[in-house]
């Protein structure tokens, strides 16, 4: 008899203790996880008692990780709350049983995801490729007059949506008007600087750059060549067009360009319209 007496003593102190009035934590509910009980013995524990605080989303993922059952997660969203409200997985103020499909309140927060800048016909607004080519007709206005005719090609390498390094070639070619008797002249530019776009809008795309490296000049009279290597230099810029990710019209460019032709230097025009193609 004593002895029955004493285990139904320790069962009823065991009772106290596992299913006591006090309020518990996420962390309580974790420790008792982690513990390997039962499932039935938590959920119990849970009824008779009440939560210090509302769970929140990150206390619900907390419990998930630790591996709580959905009855156990159920339970801890139903029970009583006793301390400070804080803010709950749900939105309802009144207990009750949620879903297991909580994704919308009790997922983990994550970033919000950037939204994409604002497009013009699919084109995404500062988008740029690392290089670029450029070729077309080119018009040179030289000092004195003189109309010449020709090509312009560019490479450009871009550091960022601003910033850009280019090499710009050209060649220009006709009869100069201020000497009608020479067979022809023949222009020739190898120039290198920096570009700086403006990206602010999704389909035109202003630029402009400073352009610096030398000239080859060759003359021709009575079927004589004489040819000139002299410094060049000049700034410009223009408008590039998008007609889709990879390619662009250059509606214009317009020149300065300083060439140094026998020691002296000349002030030319140079314009110039074509394709641009991302790489």
């Amino acid at each position: 008899m004593k002895g029955i007496c004493f285990m139904l003593a320790c069962f009823m102190a065991f009772s106290v203790g596992l299913y006591g009035q006090e309020a518990l934590t996420i962390d309580d509910i974790i420790g008792m996880v982690k513990a390997k009980l039962r499932s039935r013995t938590i959920i119990q524990k849970v009824n008779i008692s009440s939560m210090e605080s509302a769970p929140s989303a990150n206390d619900i993922v907390k419990l998930k990780k630790a591996g709580a059952s959905r009855r156990i997660i159920e339970a801890v969203l139903a029970a009583p709350v006793t301390g400070p409200s804080v803010t709950p997985a749900t939105s309802s103020p009144s207990p009750s049983p949620a879903p297991w499909n909580t994704s919308s309140t009790m997922a983990p927060s994550q970033p919000e995801a950037t939204s994409p800048e604002p497009t013009s016909g699919g084109l995404e607004k500062g988008a740029y490729s690392h290089f670029e080519v450029f070729g077309g007709y080119s018009y040179f206005r030289g000092d004195g007059g003189s109309n010449l005719h020709g090509w312009n090609s560019v490479f450009v390498q871009n550091i960022n949506q601003r910033i850009g390094l280019i090499v710009d070639v050209s060649g220009h070619y006709g009869t100069p008007a201020s000497a009608p008797l020479l067979d022809t002249q023949r222009n020739h530019t190898f120039l290198f600087g920096p570009q700086f776009s403006f990206r602010a809008h999704p389909r035109f795309i202003p630029f402009a750059h400073g352009l610096f490296g030398f000239s080859h000049v060759n003359v021709g009279l009575a079927g004589v060549f004489n040819s000139d290597i002299g410094l060049a230099y000049g700034f410009g810029g223009g408008v590039d067009v998008r007609i889709s990710d990879k390619l662009a019209i250059r509606a214009g460019q317009i020149d300065y360009l300083n060439l140094r032709i026998a020691g002296v230097g000349t002030n030319n025009l140079r314009m110039s319209f074509g394709i641009v193609a991302g790489l």
